[in-house]
């Protein structure tokens, strides 16, 4: 004879196996038919930035797609940090992502270290989405006219040199290190509160180098007042002609290239993540996009969500031994 209690455990069981029985093809069914709503894309940075735009590129090019509405959140602070500590306790429905960046997702867990997230646990990589490189650059009233002159000058035991970021932390504070190990030079970091103001005083030759995003040096190089002595893309061949590219002519392996990812909340349904890695990677590769993004010397750069894990994981470890060998520590 069963026992009143176990009789009613067999019940419960019973009833929670029904409801999964009933539940899993609604599920299956809203997943499939994803997206059935609004989606919303959160932006860790304010608006007019490069990860805005690109967010806002993206979600114009998904709505069109996939003929629902992809709407921007911008949720600015602590460099991305308050956005991701929010998309990671939402609902993995496929309705909340976020636009995640390589400060956010790689630098970040060597630096804090009370970091709400963690950028693999809490997660769900979708698909990288683009990126933009550094370059290093000079006042136009500067006596280095190319990168041997500033070489020069930083290996002298008495240099003055100085270099602009904008901040602590930040991912041109990181590459203005890695550059002064792998170059051997003695540099001054100068912190500012953005790059709008390193811009100033870089222009102004209060600083002797920074390492600035191309839409923001490029229209100063036109306008005359700044120099670019050299790329930091991973990729030769950009920045004009006669522009070494870091990692190729001089220091193997050197790339400080800021990037873009879609990341979605952990235990996102493969099907969606499938979907929308596919939908990314056929928008940011056509040409009217390639030609968009070039405007503002921004370049796709796509792949699996395995190629982005990659990325994120390596980029970890490349940043943290830069930030170790600098003794960086910001709180």
């Amino acid at each position: 004879m069963i026992s009143k209690n176990k009789r009613a455990f067999i019940l419960s069981a019973v009833a929670v196996a029904g409801a999964a029985a009933m539940t899993s093809p609604v599920w299956a069914q809203a997943t499939s038919a994803w997206p059935a709503k609004t989606v919303t894309i959160v932006v860790g940075f304010a608006a007019g930035g490069p990860t805005d735009f690109i967010a806002r590129l993206l979600a114009e090019q998904l709505s069109k797609k996939f003929g629902q509405s992809f709407v921007i959140d911008n949720k600015a602070g602590a460099g991305g940090r308050v956005a991701a500590g929010l998309v990671k306790r939402a609902a993995p429905d496929g309705y909340t992502l976020m636009l995640g960046s390589s400060s956010t997702l790689s630098m970040a867990q060597n630096l804090y270290k009370n970091l709400a997230y963690d950028s693999l646990r809490d997660f769900t990589a979708v698909g990288l989405v683009a990126s933009y490189p550094y370059f290093l650059t000079v006042p136009a009233s500067s006596s280095y006219l190319k990168l041997d002159d500033l070489l020069k000058k930083g290996v002298d035991p008495k240099s003055t040199l100085s270099y602009g970021s904008a901040g602590m932390g930040t991912a041109n504070h990181l590459a203005g290190e890695w550059f002064k190990h792998e170059a051997k030079i003695n540099a001054t970091h100068i912190p500012y509160a953005g790059d709008a103001a390193t811009i100033s005083d870089l222009i102004a030759g209060r600083l002797d180098f920074a390492f600035i995003a191309g839409a923001a040096a490029r229209p100063q190089v036109e306008a005359g007042k700044l120099r670019i002595l050299a790329s930091a893309s991973a990729v030769p061949g950009l920045g004009g002609d006669n522009v070494l590219t870091l990692g190729e002519s001089r220091f193997k392996g050197f790339a400080a290239e800021p990037w873009n990812g879609v990341m979605a909340p952990a235990e996102l349904p493969q099907e969606i993540v499938v979907k929308l890695n596919n939908a990314i990677n056929e928008i940011m590769n056509r040409k009217d996009i390639v030609d968009r993004l070039a405007g503002i010397e921004q370049f796709p750069l796509t792949g699996t969500p395995l190629k982005f894990t990659s990325q994120i994981k390596e980029e970890t470890v490349r940043w943290g031994t830069v930030i170790k060998n600098a003794g960086i520590k910001v709180e």
